[in-house]
């Protein structure tokens, strides 16, 4: 399947393709910033030249309040990094989970093979619900040889669509226990693996809904805006171009850092910079179903013949 264009890869094993990279990366978001803050420094320094001596500031108090900076950055990068990788964390474990309730439907379950049948459709579909649920999409293109338009109307309409096919995977373990006679041992470690499920929507619901503390945000930007238009007045005694020059040095890793910090913070929407890639997770969950699918069909006519 063909990724989405800012889904994360793999980091480039070569250096320079590394470092040169476009695609991906957050210098395009923040280049117009970079040109300002140079532009800024550009005209400060022209009207020191050629009208009126500005201030000068010396440049160790810079390298204080630098450092501090620094600190505050790497903290909201972390910030954003914890929430990238928890929800990573999270997908890994509805991978493991529908796994789990698939080779348990086909080992375990009832005989019923329409029974089976549905549960791995809607196994499978609850990983293709949750994605679309938190990208706040109803895009289920994917699942049109999975599902019937009757069936895909229905998901689309659900209040909570992962919540809605967990209740038909609920219903389908209660028809094995009602009429097939499903062990209650077995039935509590089906919804053992179907609760868990429940709890890992819930998990990236709170990741989605819980953005960075404002107040925290509005400081940070606050205090690298003052850095940045204080920082030419301690280059001003450098040429008109140097001082420009280096103001933007200064101004692209403190805006990249910033960026990138809010581009983590959710892992999920595709519009933002390395977002998980939901559609080969949920592509990989559809593939396993099919495949168990697909041999348990090949045993059954082996059997047959």
């Amino acid at each position: 399947m063909k990724l989405t264009k800012f889904t994360n890869q793999e980091e480039p094993r070569n250096f320079l393709r590394g470092a040169l990279m476009w695609q991906g990366s957050v210098t395009p978001r923040i280049l117009l910033s970079v040109f300002m803050m140079g532009l800024y420094t550009l005209v400060l320094s022209m009207i020191d030249i050629n009208y009126y001596k500005l201030p000068r500031f010396e440049i160790t108090p810079f390298e204080y309040t630098g450092a501090v900076l620094g600190l505050v950055l790497v903290f909201r990068t972390n910030a954003g990094h914890e929430r990238w990788w928890e929800a990573r964390k999270l997908w890994g474990a509805i991978v493991n989970q529908s796994r789990n309730l698939l080779i348990m439907t086909w080992n375990y379950g009832s005989d019923d093979k329409h029974w089976r049948e549905e549960m791995t459709k809607w196994v499978v579909v609850f990983s293709f619900a949750t994605k679309e649920s938190l990208r706040l999409k109803k895009d289920f293109n994917n699942l049109q040889d999975t599902l019937n338009q009757s069936e895909i109307e229905e998901l689309k309409n659900a209040q909570h669509m992962p919540i809605f096919v967990a209740g038909k995977i609920a219903g389908l373990l209660q028809q094995a226990r009602s009429e097939y006679n499903l062990d209650m041992l077995l039935f509590t470690q089906f919804e053992k693996q179907r609760i868990l499920l429940i709890d890992h929507i819930g998990a990236c619901e709170r990741i989605l809904k819980t953005p960075m503390p404002l107040v925290y945000a509005i400081k940070t930007r606050r205090f690298i805006l003052l850095y940045l238009l204080l920082l030419p007045f301690s280059l001003i005694d450098l040429s008109s171009s140097m001082s420009a020059l280096i103001a933007m040095l200064v101004a692209y890793p403190l805006l990249s850092i910033d960026k990138i910090g809010l581009e983590l913070q959710n892992p999920f929407a595709q519009k933002n910079l390395s977002h998980l890639p939901l559609e080969t997770i949920c592509q990989g969950i559809k593939n396993t179903g099919m495949d168990i699918l697909a041999t348990a069909q090949s045993a059954s006519t082996s059997k047959l013949n």
